[in-house]
Order: structure tokens, then sequence, then C-alpha cells
């Protein structure tokens, strides 16, 4: 059986850098946020060649998406050790399997 959750896959791809020894955790955090970008760009343009979306009511999430993506790569870029970025990256996981256990075991 096919479990659909709903994520593109930046999630795992970050952790896998990391494990992996592919790259730093800056580098692997680039990495992602380009990754997950592509990919939702992707996603808007397929969205919009089939059906219509009303962008009004999607505006509020797009400017906490620009502002929070700046703020995390500035202080991600300029602020954080290694280790900090480590401990972020780990809640994110951590938050990421709850929502994935929740989702899974609730269907």
């Amino acid at each position: 059986m096919l479990f659909t959750v709903g994520i593109g896959g930046g999630i795992y791809l970050v952790p896998l850098i990391i494990i992996l020894g592919l790259g730093s955790e800056k580098e692997a955090a680039a990495c992602g946020a380009v990754f997950i970008w592509v990919n939702s760009l992707s996603g808007l343009i397929a969205r919009f060649q089939y059906h219509s979306i009303d962008i009004l009511a999607f505006l509020p999430i797009i400017v906490a998406v620009f502002i929070g993506g700046y703020l995390g790569s500035f202080i991600g870029s300029s602020s954080l050790s290694p280790r900090a970025m480590e401990k972020c990256l780990g809640g994110i996981v951590v938050v990421a399997i709850a929502f994935l256990l929740k989702r899974t075991l609730l269907i």
C-alpha cells in the first residue's frame, strides 16, 4: 500500500546529505531550500495549468513564506553555528515525523 504524506522530499534530503557526508549543515540547508523551492514552484505551475486558484486566499501564506525564508536564510548563514543548525534541523525532522505518524495512523 502506498501512502502519500503531502511533502515533497526536502525533509528527507537534508538529513541524508548530512548523514552521508555529502556536505556541511549549511550546504545541506541551502540544497534543501533550493530543492523545496523548485518542487513548490513546479507544483504551483501544475496547479495553475489544471485548476484556477484564488491567489488572494493564499496571499498571507505567500508573504509568510517570503519573510520566513529571508529570515531563516539570513540567520542560518550569518549567526548560527553548525551545531545549532543540527539542533534546528533535528527539531524540524521530529515535528515532520509526528505529523507523518498522525496522518498515517489516522487514515
